[in-house]
Order: structure tokens, then sequence, then C-alpha cells
């Protein structure tokens, strides 16, 4: 028997005793004032001893203390990238130009802190703008997690089962691709004249923004599709090894036909199909593609409303893609990480008398399902 039951019992006996004429009232009082104080103090043990074992269950033992100190340096930290002084004692400061008190108060404050990061306002832009520039982000299943990371893609489901009333239900075998991507540098080297430091700071932080976002969006992209997998991103091309079952080859010497578009279309599973959309040049839509409409015969080409569409599934352009190549595919099937935020250094070349500039971001990405991808190319010579 616990001690909290003995208590309970014993107080209800001291309840019926108190009841009896011939009850020492004062004895009982003080034994009751006792057990009440034990009672109280065990039910608080028993309620912190609970309240541990559902920290140790959930992987937060000891770590209230860490967590709030944490979170108080995370906003500490964003109040300071925040203000206007920050922001423009940061921008002053790569062009090499001499802060005011308040911005060199604002850039110690971040340097004991946040570490001189972009500041708020600028870095919505850099990623405002790097979105823009490179549109295949927003086609693929992005992640923004620091460092390496790993998770789950499902292939295609399988459909739902009809069930005999008392009949066992078993599996029916839905997968879970693991994927796995890792954090590799992507960075863009520039140096201009000295004329920057000429330049007003909403006026600097545009250009700096334009040519640094800009250029770092073009490798990304060229990564999400031509990606090598070796020390840098896996591109669409390496999907899969492409043979007869995932893709079709035009001759080297022939044109790109009718018929090869709908094989190629049909290769590609069904369960793709609501998310599928081409990828190509426009040298390659506008050269092979088009010259396939014939709207008295067919709707295999289509422009509407500033979109071009094949067979019904929308054109995604770009240049990257090799000519006469063009990928057909479910892209949220394509699994990309855009890790830690993208950062802007700068120094001075005295030799050049001119300033230097590095932005650097860290992508990872790979084909999470080759199934989901099939490829129109053409034969070399």
């Amino acid at each position: 028997m616990g001690r909290l039951k003995e208590i309970e019992l014993r107080l209800m006996a001291i309840t019926k005793e108190l009841e009896s004429a011939d009850a020492d009232v004062e004895s009982l009082s003080k034994e009751t004032d006792a057990l009440l104080e034990e009672k109280r103090k065990l039910e608080t043990l028993a309620e912190q001893r609970s309240k541990t074992l559902s920290k140790i269950a959930g992987g937060n033992y000891g770590r209230d203390i860490e967590t709030s100190e944490e979170k108080e340096k995370e906003e500490e930290e964003r109040s300071i990238q925040e203000t206007a002084e920050y922001r423009s004692a940061f921008l002053k400061n790569l062009q090499g130009k001499k802060l005011t008190e308040a911005e060199e108060r604002a850039m110690t404050s971040a340097a004991n802190s946040a570490g001189a990061v972009i500041p708020t306002t600028t870095l919505n832009k850099v990623m405002e703008r790097l979105m823009e520039a490179a549109p295949l982000l927003n086609e693929i299943e992005l992640l923004r997690v620091p460092g390496n990371v790993s998770f789950a893609v499902e292939a295609e489901p399988t459909e739902a089962n009809t069930h005999i009333e008392g009949a066992e239900i078993n599996e029916d075998g839905d997968v879970l691709i693991p994927v796995n991507l890792g954090s590799y540098e992507v960075t863009k080297y520039i140096t201009v004249s000295k004329t920057v430091a000429k330049m007003g700071v909403d006026a600097f932080e545009n250009w700096l923004v334009n040519m640094i976002s800009k250029r770092v969006a073009r490798k990304i992209t060229k990564l999400i599709i031509n990606g090598t997998g070796t020390n840098q991103a896996t591109g669409i091309e390496k999907a899969n090894v492409w043979d007869a079952k995932n893709s079709i080859t035009v001759g080297a010497t022939a044109n790109l036909t009718e018929t090869n578009v709908t094989d190629a279309t049909a290769l590609l599973p069904g369960g793709y199909d609501v998310n599928a959309k081409w990828l190509m040049s426009k040298k390659t839509l506008l050269g092979d593609f088009r010259p396939l409409q014939n709207k008295s015969k067919n709707d295999i080409f289509v422009k509407e409303n500033g979109k071009y569409y094949v067979e019904g599934y929308e054109v995604m352009l770009d240049e990257s893609v090799k000519q006469h190549d063009a990928y057909l595919g479910d892209f949220k099937m394509y699994a990309g990480n855009l890790g830690d935020d993208i950062s802007i250094e700068t120094g001075r070349v005295l030799k050049k008398n001119s300033f230097e500039f590095l932005g650097s971001a860290n992508f990872d990405g790979k084909p999470a399902i080759g199934e989901a991808f099939v490829k129109i190319t053409k034969a070399t010579a």
C-alpha cells in the first residue's frame, strides 16, 4: 500500500474518532495537520516526477533554461537585424563609408550577438529576387534547414481497397523514399570600382541585391538541372539511367514528331500527371515543338495567357537545359534544401583600387524518385 493511501485511510479514521465524546481532539488535530502536510509534499513530488518523465519522453529533459536563453538570444539578434541603423551600418560598411555613432553602436551590438549578418530587410529582398530569378525553386520540394537534412518523399500511392467485414486488413505497401541532403556552398565573387562608395544606401542595396541574388540563382538553377552529384547537387539529368523505358530519342538527322511527344508523355506514370510540367530551353520549344502545331489536327502545342503548353502540360523555360532535350515530370519529386541564409562579404583590392564582394549560399538537391521524370533527347551524330 502506498503512503498516500495510508494517509487517506488514517484521515478517514480520525474523522470517525472525532465523533466520539471521549476523543482527544488536541492530539488528533495535531496528527491531522502533520498528515495533511505530508500528503501535500508527496503530491508535489508526484507531480514533479510526472513532469520529469514527460520531458524525458519528449527529449526535452534538462533543456528548459537552455531553450529560454536561446530564444532570448534569437530575439535579440532579430531585433538588431531589423533596425534601420543596423541596415545602414551594414551597407555603408560594405561600401567602406564612415558610420555615424548610432550606426557604430548597432554594428558593435551585432558583432557581439548576431555576428554582423545581413540585415532582415536586405535579406528579404535577396530571397525575393532569388526566387524570382530561379523560378525552379518554386516548383521543387524546397526546405530551408541549416546543415544536413533527411526527410521522406512519398512514392506514387496505391489506391484504397474494398474490405469484407471481419477480414484481415493488410498494409498496401505505400513507400516512403528517404532523401538525404548535404550542404554545398554556392558562391559568386565580383569586383567593382570604388565608385560604389558614392552610391546612396538605397541605390547600393538594390544594386547589390540584384547582382548577388541573380548570379547565385543562376548557379542553383543549373545545379537543379545538370548537377553531377559529386561535391554538388544532383540534377534532373541524373534522375535516371535514360533508356527506352523512360526516354524517347530522336534521330540525329531527324526532326521531332508528334508521335515522339505522345510516346514520351505516355512513359510518365499517371500518378505524377497532376503536378507534371515540361522543362526545356526556349530554343527547343520554338525550334522543335512549335512546328508541330496544327490547329486543324491537334492541340499538341498551345500558347495561352502568356504560357506555353505541350500535350496539355505547362512548359517551363530555362536555357540551362541542353538544346533538343526536354524533361516532363513532377518537379515536387525533386528535393532541395537551401540551408543557411545568403551571406555577403566585402574587401578592398588596393592594387585595382576596387571593392570585392562575395555572395554565398548553401544548397543541395536531388531527384527523390526517378520514375517521376521522363525525357526527350536527340541522338548525337
